[in-house]
């Protein structure tokens, strides 16, 4: 018997309202009552055109969100090859799309190529993963990218078994969260800088004024020596000697304010190439077995520091430097001008600009990260007991703070290290340098001497009876305002020390100058010049000596005020 053809037809039919009804129509020819006639079957497909409407919408909306989203998608077969892949994976990876049949594991670094396929392995048996691992794409030019890989399996229409991962691009993230760490480190370094700077500072103050006492009878002996016509000169040649220890006692005190940013400096425009070359001469004399490299910026911008504080920043380099190449290296200097953002500058407190840039390169042995952290501490060396007292690159990191630079350090062990100094461009003008009177100078004024300190005190009043002058002594800043109102008309000049307890230097001055706006003040401190102290020559202070001083140093300064000079 033969099979009668069929035919299917979908079509619309019109209700009695007019309404269009989609019908899918199945004919086909029969014999009906001895007669050939076509069997027609009308079935109503609505509900299967919404149906299939809406699973179209579906897969667009589907196939939508992943063309267009921002992490990659990739669908895998058991055997970890690639199925399908989106645009985005092609933008991440670097390659085009026609990648269907590649093995995913292609585009990964080299070493972590294992630990992905393990990862994928686990979701394959359906195991229970705590967290996305992280690797590197690798993309075309050999550019790595980081990525987070997500995964997760399913079945297809046929029952197979799939993996589908989202690949997100996590390179910037990673780099901001690397940044954000650095200024976070970099501040935290500065304050921990800041707080030791203010330990250095306090002890170096306290050093000095025990220095003072020192100094201060040393000096009296010396005056007493001199006059006795009788004894040899043997007695002298020891006080010389104390006096040789004492100075370098405070050459080390010097070098702790310096650290603690509150040294004194004395600021002249001059060009950093010129005191690079000073300070290399005098130091490769002896350094036969290094080879210096040197590459200056001719025409490199003028900045104002102190010529002498800068050179000492270098001679603590290069030992440095030195300390690293026990059996020869090379040593490069490299000046330049460079332009800093704000951005850049602000986790070190200095403004963005026009800076001098001067790099200090080693080929030597290079440091470990712990040490790195710990470079700029005072009294941090790793060098043997006796060949380094660790205040070479604290007192370094202090005056380049204290010049409103930036110095950093960058270093890997085996591969030497590079200190990086910046110093601000100026466009200062040079000023002229004084010279200084350092003859015996007697008088006969009142002076009232004001010092917390029992031991300063007591030998400055026995300094200035030796220099003809008389004497009243204040313990504090209130026993002081009270003497000198009683004694207004016959205290010539007040030697006021800075740093008191209660009521300040500051405090004092000012309480003084409201009494008498023609106070004569010498200020007398620990530290050494700094900001506290110009504040107050400003205001009318008529000077200031640093502790410890000679008799010699103390007369010359007492005229230099009492005359107006």
């Amino acid at each position: 018997m033969q099979t009668q053809p069929k035919i299917n037809l979908e079509t619309f039919h019109l209700r009695e309202n007019g309404t269009r009804v989609p019908v899918e129509i199945h004919s086909r020819a029969i014999s009906y009552r001895g007669k050939k006639v076509i069997l027609n079957v009308a079935r109503d497909i609505s509900k299967r055109i919404e149906a299939e409407k809406a699973l179209r919408e579906s897969e667009e909306r589907y196939r939508s969100v992943v063309e267009n989203s921002q992490d990659g998608i990739v669908i895998l077969n058991d055997a970890l090859k690639i199925l399908y892949a989106n645009e985005r994976f092609s933008e991440i990876s670097g390659h085009p799309r026609e990648i269907e049949g590649s093995d995913f594991a292609k585009f990964l670094e080299p070493t972590e190529r294992d630990n992905i396929e393990a990862h994928f392995q686990k979701i394959q048996k359906g195991e229970k993963l705590d967290s996305a691992p992280t690797c590197i794409i690798l993309r075309d030019t050999g550019e790595g990218r980081s990525v987070k890989i997500s995964a997760s399996r399913f079945k297809d229409s046929s029952e197979n078994e799939k993996i589908v991962s989202q690949i997100s691009d996590i390179t910037d993230q990673l780099r901001a969260q690397s940044e954000k760490q650095h200024l976070e480190a970099q501040l935290m370094h500065a304050q921990k800088m800041e707080a030791i700077g203010t330990l250095a500072g306090g002890i170096a103050h306290d050093f000095n004024n025990i220095l003072m006492g020192i100094q201060g009878y040393l000096s009296l002996m010396r005056l007493g020596n001199e006059s006795e016509d009788s004894q040899d000169d043997q007695y002298g040649k020891y006080i010389k000697g104390i006096e040789d220890n004492v100075m370098s006692a405070a050459n080390l005190t010097e070098q702790l304010l310096g650290f603690a940013r509150k040294g004194k400096y004395t600021l002249r425009l001059t060009c950093l190439n010129d005191i690079i070359e000073k300070s290399t001469r005098m130091f490769m004399r002896t350094k036969k077995e290094i080879t210096l490299h040197k590459r200056y910026q001719e025409d490199i911008w003028n900045v104002e520091v102190d010529q002498g504080q800068i050179e000492q920043v270098l001679i603590n380099l290069y030992l440095n430097a030195w300390h690293a190449m026990p059996d020869g290296g090379d040593l490069y200097l490299q000046t330049e001008n460079v332009v800093l953002s704000d951005t850049h500058c602000e986790p070190f407190e200095v403004s963005g600009g026009n800076y001098v840039k001067l790099s200090v390169t080693d080929s030597g042995i290079g440091m470990d990260k712990d040490t790195i952290g710990r470079i700029f501490e005072p009294f941090f060396t790793t060098k043997e007991i006796g060949k380094g007292t660790g205040l070479g690159l604290a007192s370094a990191y202090g005056i380049i703070k204290n010049h409103k630079g930036i110095i950093r350090v960058y270093s890997e062990q085996g591969h030497g290290t590079t200190f990086v100094i910046y110093l601000p461009a100026s466009e200062a003008k040079e000023t002229d340098e004084c010279q200084t009177d350092v003859s015996l100078l007697k008088g006969t004024e009142n002076i009232l001497l004001v010092d917390d300190e029992e031991g300063p005190i007591q030998v400055e009043k026995l300094m200035l009876k030796e220099l003809g002058y008389k004497v009243m002594t204040a313990g504090s800043g209130r026993e002081a305002i009270d003497i000198y109102t009683e004694n207004i008309d016959t205290v010539d000049l007040v030697a006021l020390d800075m740093i008191m307890p209660e009521m300040n230097g500051r405090a004092t001055y000012e309480e003084l100058k409201n009494i008498n706006p023609d106070v004569r003040v010498l200020l007398v401190s620990g530290y050494s010049l700094n900001r506290q102290v110009e504040e107050l020559l400003d205001l009318g202070c008529k000077g200031f000596i640093q502790k410890p001083f000679d008799i010699i140093e103390l007369s010359r300064i007492l005229r230099s005020v009492l005359e107006g000079e």
